[in-house]
């Protein structure tokens, strides 16, 4: 059984162009700052280069390091949600589930310790058929009483 990963983040086409925008903006800004610093000029250019600076290098950490991780994973073993305005930290043992229902487009896990209501509405129809889907499979292969709400 394949695991399911679902994640939302920026096609490669605008990453580049995102990149390639803020290297260009970070040397502009850059020269004007270093240019206006070294004649002694502390005015306007020199404030423009230094807030230039600021944003490429936003830039770029948006479309690199503050890209989010998987939304959705879903294997045999466990199941990790990380969706805005979520109640689950963490991971979901498949071992712990002792009923799953599902919804339109929430699921209720009924686990040994707790029982969450996880609220799916922000997905895409598509990718919210394959969580269903995946966990009809899971629960069919764990023998986990499973049904719609």
């Amino acid at each position: 059984m394949e695991e399911l990963k679902i994640a939302y983040t920026l096609p490669a086409k605008v990453k580049i162009m995102a990149l390639l925008a803020g290297g260009f903006l970070f040397a502009l800004a850059t020269g004007v700052g270093i240019t206006e610093a070294l004649h002694n000029r502390f005015g306007f250019l020199f404030y423009v280069g230094v807030a230039g600076v600021a944003v490429a290098v936003l830039l770029v950490s948006t479309v690199t390091i503050w890209q989010a991780d998987f939304n959705v994973v879903i294997n045999q073993d466990e199941m990790r949600i990380r969706l805005p305005k979520q109640h689950i930290d963490g991971s979901v043992l498949w071992e712990t589930v002792t009923e799953l229902g599902i919804g339109l487009s929430y699921l209720t896990l009924t686990t040994t310790g707790t029982n969450y209501k996880i609220d799916l509405g922000n997905l895409k129809y598509n990718d919210l058929k394959r969580i269903k889907s995946k966990l009809i499979e899971v629960c069919e292969a764990k023998s986990i009483p499973f049904g719609n709400i």
